[in-house]
């Protein structure tokens, strides 16, 4: 069950990543970062549910990727390497849907975000699905 749950999350993963895409290429750059958050926030999830635990329920799965590496040490580092990635994407999942403060100025997410960040974070998170199925693709249980 847990691999088949794991599956669904990757593909959704998956998904998002190119709706992530195609909003980039229309100009939708709060909606990209987004997307692109959500899609390497799935990912993880996908790897947490698959090492048999239990994915946060508060935009944090850095924290549980953390935890898993101290126990699994075959699979540390490429789990801090994916922790590295979302650490930028997390705070994201958020941020791209209320309103930003810069500096006196409350701006909606789709004034905040430009081109250059949407792209840099659509990377990130390629980068974060990627890591994810090299991961669940290797013959080590993790």
């Amino acid at each position: 069950m847990a691999l088949k749950e794991a599956a669904v999350y990757l593909e959704s993963a998956e998904e998002q990543l190119i709706e992530a895409s195609l909003a980039l290429e229309r100009g939708r750059h709060a909606l990209s970062v987004f997307l692109s958050a959500m899609s390497g926030e799935n990912a993880a999830s996908a790897l947490i549910i698959a090492c048999g635990h239990k994915p946060s329920k508060k935009h944090k799965n850095s924290i549980v990727l953390y935890r898993l590496a101290q126990t699994s040490p075959e699979l540390r580092p490429r789990l801090m390497e994916l922790i590295d990635v979302m650490k930028i994407l997390e705070p994201h999942i958020t941020k791209a849907r209320y309103p930003i403060r810069k500096g006196s100025e409350l701006l909606p997410p789709s004034k905040y975000y430009d081109e250059r960040t949407a792209r840099e974070i659509l990377e990130s998170a390629r980068r974060g699905v990627s890591a994810v199925k090299e991961i669940l693709s290797t013959p080590v249980k993790p």
